[in-house]
């Protein structure tokens, strides 16, 4: 029944394309006027086509992480921040020319909109150059700006201090470092929050569902034009760089210009390598075909879908990020297939149908193939389709636009190119090689007289993968991401072993909150403006010992860089007390002497009385290797609990190293949950499209195959699972299955004709296996190029897609 059914479809459909062909045909102007008005309708839309640099895109939207992280950066006044190291040129750090120079470089920072401050080795107190008394602390300290001030005995206060060694100033004290906020926005955070709310209640009342509809087009507004800040914000912090080139050498790092650089990246490697791809795509089709016209119709129809599906993008101001932007690079492959599979299928029939007319011979092509390519694009939409079902924003995004963009790839195909071979003059095409590459004649050979060797050598590449998987990580890190030579990584690298790490991670600590009650003990440390902030009785030595345990801790884990916390400012009014640990009079009064600008700066950050939370923040140091951030949350986790004597609900680790290590276990445990739809819904397409079971398992193995020996690879090389190669596996899949599709469509032709199995295998390989054999080379030999990126995941991205080919043609044929 299930046969008849699908057998009767897919007459059906031929039947209904026949008919439609013959009308189109005749009027190749009409198509081709249809396909320049929507060419031009998605060029009206490319200037709204933009790229997503923000650092949400390293997170998962509904990690349950992310809502505590947000919260916390509440709290504490939390904004993102760049590191920008300067090192001067010509004069030392600690010298009036050099300082002067940093000031004017400081300035030119904060004049930027969107920089809500900068923090400088300028601007922070000198209380022991030359030592001052604590009574007189809130105004008698100086800075690095007045004139008076011995450098000398600045530099070694700095130095040696233990708040502002390795965070603003080197070990050596020759290079400094800036700390540029960026201003947050306010009005998206209200509106995130808002929509977060809306979305996790339960039983949505109508009025909810449409203020939720009305709050997600606000929202996406809203993060459009922060995006568009934010890249220009960037541009900006590099062009002030660019301009102190020669009086400094400067680093940038920080997690908003990773993202940014992410980014840029990516778009560079769009406009050169794609140039780069798309010229050594010719030359390939050239040397195959060896005419102009099969040259420039696959690039063409190619590009149109590219330029319509961004201007869809454009339309539905959907922005790309680094993952979703592979859609570009995947389209060109997919869309080329389509066209060479028409291409080799027109010249078949040319060579064979000698009598026909150029109109009967291009219906009869498009025909034919009507049902392989609408089926290949079916399942490949299925394989994307599965990214749809992660948390991370920028995955579910390549999924739904990897299923939009095989929509206009199909539609594009369908209509420009038949249109376009329609209204060329007619030419006799050059005969295809009727000598098979060398290659074929060998894959052909050995599937029809070594068949058990090639399934036995099948089982032994799935058990060595099974190890190679069994390998896989996904503890990537940022520093990784780029290679030696690029800015971003030097800066990187510098700031981890000069100034205390890279990325940030918070361990969150929950005491009793603060209650309001009366202090009277009589104690000379107290000044007549004590009460200005009560919350000072809250900071008891107790709670500075808890902390300046977990820091003894925290400081033997190598991988852990600059950690700041109370206990560290504790230390410091330790040399008012002649170093002796200060008891509860004294803890109080030292926090109720700093001046309302140092408390903003170097107390509130770090607690919230109010809510009974104490925070240690610390950088990573991601030069270290072998570094597990899962080991490492336990760890800090196990012996707050067990040693520090905390309660687990009352300690917590988060900060955008959890969160981005989350993203990866989120999207890595999705695409395991979902690779087994994705193999289900490509095997139910293939028993619909050539109604055999038995055929359908052989076209869902060798594919599965072609994935699971990729993933092992990588496994063994040691090449970590980050964002863009989580999702290889989904990538492979619906490459491959465009393979198999199409040969197993033309093998059962071959059966139905009555041939021996054998006979079959040899007409398919000699036939559709040219298609394939020349798809896969052109494919491989294009996304080979992406090698030279600068990118390291667009590097592993190409050269694992290039892989993929290769494994997808051997195990199809």
């Amino acid at each position: 029944m299930t046969a008849l059914s699908s057998k009767t479809i897919h007459s059906l459909m031929s039947n209904f394309f026949k008919a439609m062909s013959r009308s189109y045909f005749n009027a190749p102007y009409w198509v081709l006027a249809f396909v320049f008005v929507l060419a031009v309708s998605a060029a009206s839309q490319l200037h709204h086509f933009t790229y997503d640099a923000s650092a949400d895109t390293l997170v998962a939207e509904n990690d349950a992480d992310l809502n505590y992280f947000l919260e916390v950066s509440e709290n504490f006044g939390g904004e993102s921040f760049l590191f920008i190291t300067y090192d001067p040129e010509g004069a030392p750090l600690f010298s009036t020319q050099s300082l002067n120079k940093l000031a004017d470089f400081q300035n030119s920072l904060e004049a930027i909109t969107g920089v809500s401050s900068v923090t400088s080795i300028l601007d922070v107190p000198l209380v022991r150059s030359p030592p001052v008394e604590i009574a007189k602390l809130a105004t008698d300290y100086k800075t690095l700006r007045q004139m008076d001030v011995d450098l000398s005995l600045a530099k070694a206060e700095l130095v040696n201090s233990p708040l502002f060694h390795e965070l603003l100033i080197s070990k050596d004290g020759n290079v400094t470092a800036l700390r540029v906020g960026i201003e947050a926005d306010a009005h998206l955070e209200t509106l995130r929050k808002t929509r977060q709310d809306l979305r996790r209640a339960e039983n949505k009342s109508a009025d909810q569902i449409a203020r939720l509809q009305a709050l997600e087009d606000e929202y996406q507004a809203a993060k459009r034009d922060f995006v568009a800040d934010q890249e220009r914000l960037m541009a900006d912090i590099r062009q002030a760089r660019d301009n102190v080139s020669g009086q400094a050498k400067v680093y940038l790092a920080g997690v908003p210009m990773i993202a940014s650089d992410m980014i840029r990246f990516v778009k560079n490697d769009i406009t050169t390598f794609g140039g780069i791809c798309l010229a050594l795509v010719m030359v390939i089709l050239m040397v195959f075909f060896r005419q102009l016209r099969w040259v420039v119709l696959p690039i063409l129809t190619a590009l149109l879908s590219v330029m319509i599906t961004a201007g869809l993008l454009g339309f539905l101001r959907q922005p790309v990020t680094v993952i979703s932007a592979n859609f570009v690079a995947l389209l060109i492959i997919f869309s080329i297939s389509f066209t060479m599979h028409l291409m080799v299928r027109y010249r078949e029939l040319s060579r064979d149908l000698i009598d026909a007319s150029a109109q009967d011979i291009l219906t009869q092509t498009m025909v034919d193939k009507f049902a392989p390519c609408i089926y290949t694009a079916l399942t490949t939409m299925v394989a994307f389709a599965s990214l749809t079902a992660s948390d991370i924003v920028p995955v579910d995004a390549l999924g739904w636009i990897m299923c939009l963009a095989m929509i206009v790839a199909f539609v594009v195909n369908y209509t420009f190119f038949p249109a376009m071979v329609r209204i060329l003059p007619t030419r006799p095409s050059l005969p295809l090689p009727d000598q098979q590459p060398h290659v074929l004649r060998a894959l052909q050979t050995v599937s029809i007289r070594a068949s058990g060797v090639v399934l036995g050598l099948a089982v032994f590449a799935v058990i060595i993968s099974a190890l190679g998987i069994s390998r896989l990580s996904t503890e990537s890190r940022f520093i990784d991401y780029f290679r030696q030579s690029s800015d971003i990584k030097q800066g990187l690298v510098f700031v981890d072993e000069n100034l205390g790490g890279t990325t940030p991670m918070d361990v969150i600590l929950n005491f009793a909150p603060y209650v309001e009650e009366s202090f009277d003990e009589d104690d000379d440390f107290f000044s007549d403006e004590g009460d200005v902030y009560p919350e000072r009785y809250w900071y008891t030595p107790d709670k500075i010992e808890k902390l300046r345990q977990l820091e003894a801790y925290l400081k033997t884990k190598p991988e852990v860089g600059k950690i700041i916390s109370l206990a560290t400012l504790e230390e410091i009014a330790r040399s008012f007390n002649e170093g002796e640990a200060l008891n509860t009079v004294e803890l109080a009064a030292i926090v109720g002497l700093l001046p309302e600008d140092l408390r903003r700066e170097f107390l509130l950050p770090y607690s919230t009385p109010r809510e009974g939370i104490l925070r240690i923040s610390m950088r990573m140091r991601e030069t270290v290797p072998g570094t597990s951030r899962d080991a490492l949350i336990a760890e800090i986790t196990d012996f707050a609990v067990n040693e520090a004597g905390f309660r687990a609900e009352a300690v917590h680790v988060t900060g955008m190293n959890v969160l981005f290590n989350n993203m990866l276990k989120l999207l890595y445990q999705s695409q395991l949950s979902t690779i087994g739809l994705v193999v289900l819904a490509t095997f139910l397409m293939l028993f619909v499209l050539l109604r055999s079971f038995s055929l359908a398992v052989i076209g869902v193995i060798p594919n599965l195959l072609s994935a699971i020996l990729v993933l092992g690879f990588m496994g063994l090389a040691g090449i970590k699972l980050d964002m863009m190669t989580m999702t290889i596996a989904a990538i492979i899949i619906g490459i491959g299955v465009d393979n198999a599709i199409h040969y197993l469509h033309r093998f059962k032709q071959e059966k139905a004709q009555g041939r021996s199995t054998t006979d079959a295998i040899v007409n398919s390989h000699k036939s559709i296996g040219f298609a394939l054999y020349f798809t896969s080379l052109t494919i491989i030999a294009g996304f080979s190029v992406l090698g030279l990126s600068n990118f390291i995941p667009t590097v592993y991205f190409g050269l694992l897609t290039a892989m993929a080919m290769g494994l997808s043609l051997i195990m199809n044929l």
